[in-house]
């Protein structure tokens, strides 16, 4: 029996069909207007170092040999060595995702090179994200209602869906650390019921491996593994596995530090944690990195409540709407209050009445004039039901998957809050950095939906005590379950609308903007130059005076010839298109007949994202 069996076998052919049907969803909303907009900075380094080429030519001399101003595509497009990828990512990237480069090079060799094949590959591993959420609880929680719940929220999450949509390797990570933890537990698992485990630990440390060549803080979540092994697990076996396989990966990325593409990454990190803190220091608002704060306790925890507050889908993106410490500490304690009244209403009806009453002075004292501080109360209320039903299960297992699942989802998020106390600076605190806990709140989420309507499905929930069975009983709190679930619906409501604002290009948690980009303009002078060239002619392309921030990306040319490496980019490699740098024109892709007029094919002024 194949995996693919085995694993279609482990459900029933209803939850397969639904299953297939959220990722069709997946699929089209992360595949929704995904070219619509053109490539922001980072995108367009991306494109570049999955060719091998560093940007502002620092590894093309021959083409860009300085005073030599006409080229061609062919030369442009003459065959890159080994070197030339290393040094692009070195240079491009600080050595950063030698794997998603890998992959996404051979991926454009198939698919083409543009703005839509470049981006959906990030589609494909956002919804392989969305199946292995499915996989991770189906396995972990014995419920499909539950793994389809999680498969659904993970599908509807803006966060997924935003980082879906860019050119950049964070849909790869996600992928590769959730299928590394789901390899990790199977293989304690294996360990604890005495089963090989040998393939697991294999498993785990080439996922692992994988993802550290993905992204350097895929070490976070390796972390967030030896601290569970080290608070949980007493078998030798598993520590001499789990040890053998984080070795492994962590001796991979040691190799590439040392001898591939990452031998200056420490020495760029370093350097842009110096920038950052100036920037902090002299220029927190006037930088072109966005703004960058000193890391004073204020500082951190502003920064990082909308990251855990966003985590959580019950909350996400409330924390741009609330004002004023003491009404979220308010709100947060009424959520707490809500939560012990729904557990303790069956025994005591009075706690009815306290919950009734806590209502009451949220609406006086918030009038209901914003609605988010009624989310926020919901939120930290169902957030305790996620932990207290995992908790509250008999099953050991189950409650050390809840264990788990809390440290993984707090770490990744504290490592970045350990290094902006020892950077100085908050420039790292960012939902992107931490997005690797994403996931495990999804499940988290279903839990405490299903602990809500009344989910009892293979034990997870059932009661062994008696005293307890009514517990596990919803009939008995509907008066809050009613309300729950019409905030959910408005909270959902208002994810939508989350949505059509990054579809929309104007999110700027999600798309750093508030002004949309066009579609790609290079691309589109690009396709223009294609249709209209005729030998003799010549491609004019700006080449504006260069700065350089960090010495990494300084090159031997007094001028930029970024805008002529993007529009090459998506020029045909067959062909001949003679090209000469503007200097003076800075703003204009033109084509110049042979005749001397002069055609602009694209105006870039306000258009470089």
């Amino acid at each position: 029996m194949t995996l693919l069996q085995r694993f279609s076998s482990s459900f029933d052919t209803h939850t397969r069909y639904w299953l297939l049907s959220v990722l069709l969803v997946a699929a089209a909303l992360r595949l929704y207007n995904l070219d619509a907009h053109g490539l922001f900075f980072d995108e367009k380094a991306t494109m570049l170092v999955s060719q091998g080429v560093v940007q502002d030519g620092g590894n093309q001399h021959d083409v860009f040999e300085k005073g030599k101003l006409i080229f061609t595509n062919q030369e442009f497009w003459r065959e890159k060595k080994l070197a030339d990828y290393y040094e692009a990512m070195t240079r491009s990237d600080i050595g950063n995702s030698p794997f998603y480069y890998l992959l996404l090079h051979q991926w454009m060799s198939v698919f083409g090179i543009s703005d839509f094949s470049a981006r959906s590959m990030s589609v494909l591993f956002s919804v392989l994200t969305v199946l292995m959420v499915f996989v991770f609880a189906q396995h972990f929680f014995k419920s499909s209602k539950i793994a389809l719940t999680a498969a659904v929220l993970t599908t509807i999450e803006p966060f997924f869906i935003a980082y879906s949509q860019q050119a950049r390797n964070y849909s790869l990570t996600f992928f590769l650390t959730l299928t590394a933890t789901y390899c990790f537990l199977r293989a304690l698992e294996a360990d604890t019921q005495k089963h090989p485990s040998t393939k697991w630990y294999v498993l785990y440390g080439l996922t692992a491996f994988l993802g550290l060549y993905s992204h350097f803080l895929v070490a976070s979540v390796l972390l967030a593994h030896g601290v569970y092994v080290l608070l949980f697990v007493r078998k030798w076996q598993s520590w001499v596995g789990a040890g053998l396989a984080v070795g492994f990966a962590v001796a991979g990325l040691a190799w590439w530090f040392m001898y591939g593409g990452g031998q200056y990454t420490l020495f760029s990190l370093n350097h842009q944690s110096k920038v950052y803190l100036e920037c902090a220091l002299n220029r927190p608002y006037n930088n072109p990195y966005g703004i960058i704060l000193p890391a004073t306790f204020e500082n951190v925890l502003h920064k990082s409540l909308p990251i855990l507050g966003d985590m959580w889908l019950f909350s996400n993106g409330i924390w741009d709407k609330i004002e004023g410490r003491k009404n979220t500490a308010l709100a947060s304690l009424l959520g707490f209050v809500l939560f012990l009244a729904y557990i303790k209403s069956d025994k005591d009806k009075r706690w009815v009445y306290v919950a009734l009453g806590a209502l009451v002075l949220e609406i006086v004292v918030f009038r209901a004039a914003s609605p988010s501080y009624l989310i926020l109360t919901v939120a930290v209320l169902m957030l305790c039901l996620a932990f207290y039903s995992l908790v509250l299960s008999p099953q050991k297992k189950t409650l050390k998957i809840g264990a788990f699942l809390l440290i993984i989802c707090i770490i990744p998020t504290a490592f970045l809050i350990f290094n902006a106390f020892r950077s100085g600076h908050t420039y790292g605190l960012t939902q992107r950095y931490s997005g690797f806990s994403f996931p495990y709140m999804m499940i988290l989420a279903s839990v405490a939906l299903w602990r809500l309507w009344g989910e009892s499905y293979s034990g997870l929930f059932r009661i062994t005590n008696p005293e307890q069975q009514n517990r596990s009983d919803p009939n008995q709190q509907k008066w809050i379950q009613y309300a729950v679930s019409v905030v959910v619906v408005v909270q959902l409501v208002l994810i939508g609308n989350t949505l059509r604002k990054v579809y929309a290009d104007r999110s700027i948690k999600y798309n750093y903007r508030e002004t949309p980009r066009e579609a790609n303009p290079h691309y589109a002078a690009a396709k223009q130059a294609v249709a209209l060239y005729q030998q003799g002619d010549t491609l004019l392309l700006p080449a504006p005076m260069a700065k350089f921030d960090n010495p990494m990306d300084r090159t031997y040319l007094p001028y930029s010839v970024v805008d002529a490496q993007y529009f090459n980019l998506y020029l045909p490699k067959e062909g001949i298109f003679v090209q000469k740098l503007d200097t003076l024109n800075v703003d204009q892709i033109q084509l110049q007949k042979a005749n001397g007029q002069r055609i602009e094919l694209m105006n870039l002024e306000g258009k470089r994202y």
